[in-house]
């Protein structure tokens, strides 16, 4: 297989170490730098990897990061690229069952050498399941795709979304989920739940217990704790999360 690989200064080591593991393989692979950890701009290296794979030069594509965010964002800017950022076995596993991840990114600085290697292995060595998965696949690349037809009904209209109301005439509350935590938000009402991202398990979100929320939460969530919780899982449910109450 022909591989791409790229980063900046922050990923350099573990590119190296990723590159020569590649190579043990029988992999081809073609460099797009940095080539030292000399401080460079992670777009001018990332979007060269996108661009080979999007374009069929290279089969599969390897960036690198700090935190491997910035480098998804950019390969995921190329056509026909779905880039996937991967912390543990788990989220590289299903990347490519589900997602058929044709670009991996991995954080430098939040996976260890030997993590990032087992990470790059069974992103490399589990094969796309298709079936279901396919169309949604389909419709990342082809919004076109997503039809009427198709189940779960069409598209939804954006602009009834975005004004989506409670019964009290209030917007409805939002859940933004990010590496570190989940944040429930209800106007300019908020409160956060820590998540303890998966490396050597599966992610987990940390609850605080019916006693300690009423302690730790504001004032107006102390006696929604359900209500709050259940619309949270609903939101998060993708994740496949473990939740422990602390």
């Amino acid at each position: 297989m022909k591989i791409a690989v790229g980063t900046d200064h922050a990923g350099y080591r573990t590119k190296e170490a990723v590159k020569e593991y590649l190579k043990k393989r029988g992999h081809r692979v073609v460099d797009f730098g940095a080539d030292s950890e000399k401080p460079s701009d992670y777009p001018r290296f990332i979007r060269p990897v996108a661009e080979s794979v999007a374009q069929g030069e290279c089969h599969r594509g390897v960036v690198f990061g700090g935190s491997g965010n910035g480098e998804a964002m950019v390969a995921n800017r190329v056509q026909g690229v779905r880039c996937a950022l991967c912390w543990n076995a788990e989220t590289a596993s299903l990347a490519r069952r589900h997602n058929d991840a044709n670009v991996l990114s991995i954080g430098a600085r939040m996976v260890d050498v030997d993590q990032a290697l087992e990470i790059v292995r069974i992103w490399l060595e589990t094969p796309f399941e298709g079936g279901r998965h396919a169309r949604r696949v389909q419709q990342i690349d082809e919004p076109d795709a997503i039809g009427s037809d198709a189940p779960g009904g069409g598209a939804p209209d954006r602009k009834a979304a975005i004004s989506e109301k409670t019964a009290e005439g209030e917007e409805g509350p939002e859940v933004l989920i990010s590496f570190r935590s989940i944040l429930y938000r209800e106007g300019a009402a908020t409160l956060e739940l820590m998540v303890e991202p998966g490396l050597k398990h599966g992610t987990i979100v940390h609850v605080p217990s019916e006693t300690a929320w009423k302690e730790v939460m504001p004032a107006w969530a102390r006696d929604r704790r359900e209500e709050i919780l259940r619309h949270i899982r609903l939101k998060s449910a993708h994740l496949n999360c473990e939740w422990k109450e602390t």
